[in-house]
């Protein structure tokens, strides 16, 4: 993470992009390790006889898989592994989030939209990415009652309701890239959050819902309602990150060798996820999900679009802003630092 000044680039560590390839799980970690303290040219010393340093971390989602990573890290002592001590907290949504970190009342964001981040950015609010925590949207499906006669997304024709949260969000990036990838007829129609989202579709209100693994998984094993088709077929957003872990650039400034430890933690933090069967128990707990619901997780979100590098896709999500209004001007090259 070599110093970019005042940090004027919303890529922070763009001097670490790179594939991590996911073939053995400890030497992916190793690797990560390897190129951020590489690329910073520091290194770590014991942190058992210093004071942790404090972190505030806000969560911008709640229940979905990413979520549980932070506590992944604090669960299994990685977070103290790195001299940190970090506080968890949710926000309400992803704006709510963002904006937290913004007005520096939290340091990190963890799982915020890019969109937003990079139309904050444009703004001149202090904020960088730090690194990618997913690319593309395989964790998003969308469903039907489980009686239609609906059986893909291709089965939706013109007068049917193509459900989405709302403008400018995330499902509805994902569904205009499907519609165009498939050609679909069907309307575009915003419906809410996922719970919304169900009503209106089990009171017939809407043709299809949609939804993020694991909500909803308990109708889907009860044979209620039935998947149609998932984010992977929103092939323009395939491999582009979606969601980002982000700080606020005053803090990095001032905290550079924390924010690597705390890169290097999550890293480590979301192999525990994957693998431990431990902390996916405490995550039914957390969020008082049914186990058989969730025990496919790593499936449901798979581990090779979630590695904090690269963060990829930029390039993309600049011209999207752009179409949805979100800045006034392509951000150069520069200024993305791609």
């Amino acid at each position: 993470l070599r110093s970019h000044g005042r940090f004027p680039k919303i890529l922070y560590n763009s001097s670490i992009q790179g594939d991590v390839r996911e073939v053995d799980m400890t030497r992916s970690v190793n690797a990560f390790k390897a190129a951020v303290l590489l690329a910073a040219g520091v290194v770590l010393v014991s942190t058992s006889a210093q004071a942790a340093d404090k972190v505030r971390l806000v969560d911008s989602t709640k229940v979905v898989f990413e979520s549980e990573h932070p506590y992944s890290a604090r669960d299994g002592g990685i977070f103290k592994k790195y001299g940190l001590d970090v506080s968890i907290i949710h926000g309400s949504g992803g704006a709510a989030s963002l904006q937290a970190v913004i007005t520096g009342s939290q340091d990190v964001v963890w799982g915020n939209g890019v969109l937003g981040v990079l139309s904050a950015y444009a703004r001149g609010a202090p904020v960088r990415i730090l690194g990618s925590n997913i690319r593309g949207v395989p964790d998003l499906y969308w469903y039907v009652k489980y009686d239609s006669a609906i059986k893909s997304f291709k089965d939706l024709k013109a007068g049917d309701q193509f459900a989405y949260s709302r403008p400018g969000s995330t499902t509805n990036l994902a569904v205009l890239y499907i519609k165009k990838a498939l050609r679909l007829p069907a309307k575009l129609v915003s419906v809410g959050g996922p719970s919304g989202s169900r009503t209106q579709l089990m009171s017939g209100q809407v043709t299809t819902g949609w939804s993020v693994y694991p909500l909803n998984k308990g109708l889907i094993r009860e044979k209620k309602i039935r998947v149609i088709g998932t984010g992977n077929e929103a092939a323009g957003l395939v491999g582009v990150t979606i969601r980002v872990m982000a700080a606020n650039s005053n803090w990095l400034a001032k905290n550079r060798d924390v924010a690597q430890r705390l890169m290097m933690a999550m890293q480590e933090a979301r192999a525990r996820s994957y693998t431990s069967d431990e902390q996916l128990h405490a995550y039914a707990k957390r969020w008082k999900l049914n186990y058989e619901d969730i025990k496919t997780a790593g499936e449901d979100t798979p581990m090779n679009v979630t590695t904090l590098l690269p963060v990829a896709g930029l390039d993309v999500i600049n011209k999207i802003a752009l179409e949805n209004h979100k800045i006034k001007k392509l951000l150069t090259a520069k200024q993305l630092q791609i």
